[in-house]
C-alpha cells in the first residue's frame, strides 16, 4: 500500500456525508439489503415478501418499497424503514411511539384512517428497522398538474380536523418552553459562534417573552408537514371536486400537545423550498410579508381557539424548531457548511 492511501482513506472519512443523493442512496441499499431479509420474514412468518425500490430522502433513515406476497399481487405493501445510526434508531423508535399514540387517541375518530401502522420493528446487526403499512396514494409529485394546486388547501385541511378534534387551549408554561425553545435552540448553540451564537441567544429570549403564559391553542401536531408527508388521490378517484388526502405520514416530530397552527406554518415554508430554495432566505422572505402565515394559522386556530400570537413568533419558532430536529436526526447537517450558512447563519445574521 502506497503513503497515499492511507491519507485519502483519512480525508474521505473526514468529509461531511452527503444528506441526500446517489451516494447517500447507495449506503441506503447496503443497509436495506443487511436487514431486508430477517425483517420481512417477521411479517408473517411464511416469507414471500420482496424489497421495492428506495425512496428519496434525508437523514439517516434509509426507507424502501416492500411489496406484497407471492401470489396476492402487490397487494398494499409495506414500507421498511432502517437506521444504523443513534439518531436515526432514535427517529425509528419516536415513529413507533407516535404512532401508537394517535391510534389509541380515541378522538382523532375517522381521521386515523390516515395513519399508517406499526407491522413490525426489531434489530438486525446493529441496524434498527421498522416495518409500516403502506397506504393509498402518491405525494403531490405524482398527482395530475391540474390537480397540484390544491395541494395546499387539501393539505390544510386535513391537519386542521386533526387540531379541531384534539385541540384545547391551555397556557405556555416553562416545560413547554424547554421543549419548543430551548432544546433545540441548544442543539443550534452548539454548532455556532460568536455573533452568530448571540443572535440566536437573543431569538431564545424574544420567543420567551412573547410565549410565556399565554394561553394558545395546542393539540396533535406533526412537527415536519409538509407536501412529501401527505399522500393523495387525483380527482374522480377520491373526490369530484379536487385530489382526497389519503394519508399523512412520518411521525417522529409528533406531539400530542404541539402549537395549533405550528403545522401550517411548516407547510407554507417548505413549499418554496421543495421548489428548490434553501430555508434561510425563504424564512426572512416570509418574515418581511407575513400575511399568507397569518391567514393560515387563524384558520387551523379559529375553531379550538386561543390567543393569537404574532406570524413573527410563529415563523422563528418553526425554523428554530426545524433546524434543531435536523441536527438532532443527523451528524451530516452540522458537517455541513453548505447547508450551515444557508440555512443557519443566513437567519441569524438576517434577524
Amino acid at each position: 500500500m502506497t503513503p497515499a492511501v492511507p491519507m485519502l482513506r483519512r480525508v474521505l472519512r473526514a468529509l461531511p456525508r452527503p444528506t441526500f443523493g446517489p451516494f447517500a442512496g447507495h449506503r441506503a441499499r447496503v443497509l436495506a439489503r443487511r436487514v431486508a431479509p430477517a425483517a420481512l420474514q417477521r411479517l408473517d412468518g411464511a416469507g414471500g415478501w420482496r424489497l421495492g425500490d428506495p425512496f428519496a430522502g434525508r437523514g439517516d433513515t434509509c426507507v424502501f418499497a416492500v411489496h406484497g406476497r407471492a401470489g396476492d399481487g402487490d397487494g398494499a405493501g409495506a414500507l421498511l424503514k432502517a437506521a444504523d445510526s443513534r439518531q436515526g434508531r432514535h427517529q425509528l423508535d419516536r415513529q413507533v411511539a407516535v404512532l401508537a399514540a394517535l391510534h389509541a387517541d380515541a378522538r382523532l375518530g375517522p381521521w386515523a384512517r390516515l395513519l399508517p401502522r406499526t407491522l413490525c420493528a426489531g434489530e438486525v446487526d446493529g441496524v434498527g428497522f421498522v416495518v409500516e403499512s403502506r397506504l393509498p396514494g402518491t405525494d403531490p409529485r405524482g398527482l395530475p398538474a391540474a390537480d397540484r394546486g390544491a395541494v395546499v388547501p387539501r393539505a390544510l385541511a386535513a391537519i386542521g380536523e386533526l387540531a379541531a378534534r384534539t385541540g384545547a387551549v391551555a397556557p405556555v408554561d416553562a416545560a413547554t418552553l424547554g421543549r419548543w425553545v430551548h432544546a433545540p435552540a441548544a442543539r443550534v448553540r452548539a454548532v455556532v459562534r460568536g455573533r452568530h451564537r448571540a443572535a440566536l441567544d437573543g431569538l431564545a429570549a424574544e420567543l420567551d417573552a412573547g410565549l410565556a403564559g399565554r394561553a394558545v391553542a395546542r393539540g396533535w401536531t406533526h412537527g415536519d408537514y409538509n407536501r412529501t408527508n401527505v399522500l393523495l388521490v387525483p380527482a374522480g378517484a377520491g373526490t369530484d371536486d379536487g385530489p382526497a388526502v389519503t394519508g399523512v405520514v412520518d411521525w417522529p416530530e409528533g406531539e400530542p400537545d404541539g402549537l395549533v397552527g405550528a403545522d401550517a406554518v411548516t407547510l407554507l415554508l417548505f413549499e418554496e423550498v421543495l421548489g428548490g430554495r434553501e430555508l434561510g432566505p425563504v424564512l426572512l422572505d416570509r418574515l418581511a410579508d407575513p400575511g399568507p402565515v397569518d391567514d393560515a394559522v387563524g384558520r387551523l386556530r379559529d375553531p379550538v381557539g386561543g390567543e393569537a400570537l404574532p406570524a413573527r413568533t410563529l415563523l422563528l419558532l418553526g425554523w428554530l424548531r426545524h433546524v434543531g430536529g435536523n441536527l438532532a436526526d443527523s451528524t451530516r447537517y452540522a458537517a455541513n457548511p453548505v447547508w450551515m450558512h444557508r440555512n443557519v447563519r443566513t437567519v441569524l445574521a438576517g434577524i
